[in-house]
C-alpha cells in the first residue's frame, strides 16, 4: 500500500505514527509546506518528501502541482490532516482511483450551509474521516449530520519518554513565590481557553491561600489582559509568554489546570501533563473528559463557573498525597489509553480499509 500525507507540517506525535507505519512495511510520501523544517523528525526513516505551498482550500497552483506530483507517486491514499491540504487533495483525485481521508481535532466550525464545509469535510468524494476524539465524532455525526460508518476516532498517540524533563526551572526567577502552590495552564490563551474563568477562580479561594497561577503562552484575549493588570490578581499569578520550554515549566508545577469553556478535541497541554505525573483539572467540554476520568485519573469541573473551579483546586492544594494519587493515574493512562503504537495500530487498520481493490483483468 502506497500513501501520500499531504500537511503543512506535523509534531512529534504525527512524525512518530508517520515512522512507525513505514517500519510496518508501508510506502509513505510526505509533501509538506517549503518554509517547514522537519529538524530531523524523519532521520533514519525510509519516508520520502517533496513540498508544495499552500496558500488557501482553492490554491489552483497547488492543486496543478499536487495532480503532478500525484501522477509520479501513484498513491492509494491520501490522508489531509488540514482544512487546506485536504480541500486540495479533494480536487486534484476528483477522478483518480486515489481514497482522500482527513482530519478533524475540534468541535464546530462545521456547518451545512457553509459553501467551505463542502470543500472539506462535507465533500462527497472524502472517504473517511479520522477524529481526535469521541466528542468530536459525535458532533460531526450529531449536529453536522455526517454519516457515522464514515467517522472513526483515533487518538493522537505519544511516548511517555517524550515528556521527560530532568531539568527542573526554578519558578521564583519568574517572580512565584518560593512556598506557593503553583497552579498551571499552558497554550495560547484565547477566549476558548477560559483562563479568565481560572483567574476569577482566585476570587473564591481563601485570600491567605498559597496557591498562585503560572499561565504560561501568548495572551490573546483582552479579558485576560484586563484581569491581569487588576490588583487583586497581580500578585497571584505569573504571566510568561511563550515559552520554548513549556514542558519544562509545566513539570515544576504542582497542580495543571485547562478550563476551557467550548471546542477543545484532545488538548496536547493536558497529555503533556499527565504524562509528567501531574494532577489536572479540566472542565467538562469536548475530548477532556475522554482524557481525564474524574476522581481517578484527575479532576473534572463545569466549564465557565469559577466557583465550582476554586473548590477542586483548593482539594488538590491541601492533599499532596491526592495530588500524587491523581498524578500516578494519570501518567498510567496516557501509557493504556493514549499510546503511540495503539495510534499507529489503528492507523493501519483503517488505511488498508480504504485501498480500492485491484480488479483482475
Amino acid at each position: 500500500m502506497k500513501t501520500t500525507i499531504f500537511a503543512n507540517q506535523c509534531d512529534r506525535s504525527e512524525a512518530a505514527l508517520y515512522k512507525g507505519l513505514t517500519e510496518r512495511g508501508h510506502s509513505l510520501h510526505l509533501i509538506h509546506s517549503p518554509d517547514w523544517n522537519a529538524n530531523g523528525l524523519f532521520d533514519n526513516s525510509s519516508i520520502t518528501t517533496s513540498t508544495i505551498k499552500v496558500t488557501n482550500r482553492l490554491d489552483f497552483s497547488a492543486i496543478k502541482e499536487l495532480k503532478k506530483q500525484l501522477t509520479d507517486i501513484k498513491p492509494d491514499i491520501i490522508y489531509a490532516p488540514t482544512n487546506k491540504t485536504l480541500s486540495v487533495s479533494l480536487i486534484a483525485t476528483k477522478g483518480l482511483p486515489i481514497r482522500v481521508i482527513g482530519y478533524r481535532g475540534t468541535i464546530g466550525h462545521v456547518k451545512r450551509f457553509n459553501p467551505a464545509s463542502w470543500l472539506t469535510y462535507l465533500n462527497p468524494n472524502l472517504a473517511h474521516i479520522v477524529s481526535v476524539s469521541e466528542a468530536v465524532r459525535q458532533h460531526l455525526i450529531n449536529d453536522v449530520k455526517i454519516s457515522k460508518d464514515k467517522v472513526t476516532t483515533i487518538y493522537k498517540g505519544h511516548n511517555i519518554a517524550w515528556y521527560q524533563t530532568p531539568d527542573k526551572i526554578d519558578l521564583q526567577l519568574l517572580g512565584v513565590p518560593e512556598d506557593a502552590v503553583v497552579v498551571g495552564f499552558a497554550g495560547n490563551m484565547r477566549p476558548v481557553k477560559g483562563v479568565d474563568i481560572l483567574i476569577k477562580a482566585l476570587d473564591h479561594l481563601p485570600k491567605t491561600s498559597k496557591i498562585h497561577l503560572l499561565l504560561i503562552g501568548d495572551v490573546r484575549d483582552k479579558t485576560v489582559e484586563k484581569l491581569t493588570a487588576l490588583p487583586q490578581y497581580k500578585n497571584r499569578l505569573t504571566l510568561t509568554g511563550y515559552r520554548s520550554d513549556a514542558p519544562a515549566l509545566i513539570s515544576t508545577c504542582d497542580i495543571f489546570v485547562m478550563p476551557s469553556i467550548e471546542r477543545e478535541g484532545l488538548p496536547r497541554a493536558v497529555i503533556e501533563a499527565m504524562a509528567m505525573r501531574l494532577p489536572v483539572i479540566v472542565s467538562d467540554v469536548g475530548g477532556m473528559p475522554e482524557q481525564v476520568i474524574n476522581n481517578e485519573s484527575g479532576l473534572v469541573v463545569p466549564p465557565s463557573n469559577p466557583k465550582k473551579l476554586a473548590p477542586a483546586i483548593q482539594t488538590l492544594a491541601d492533599s499532596k498525597e491526592l495530588r500524587i494519587k491523581l498524578g500516578n493515574a494519570a501518567h498510567d493512562r496516557i501509557i493504556s489509553t493514549f499510546n503511540i503504537n495503539t495510534t499507529i495500530d489503528k492507523m493501519e487498520k483503517l488505511f488498508k480499509s480504504m485501498v480500492i481493490p485491484t480488479i483482475p483483468v
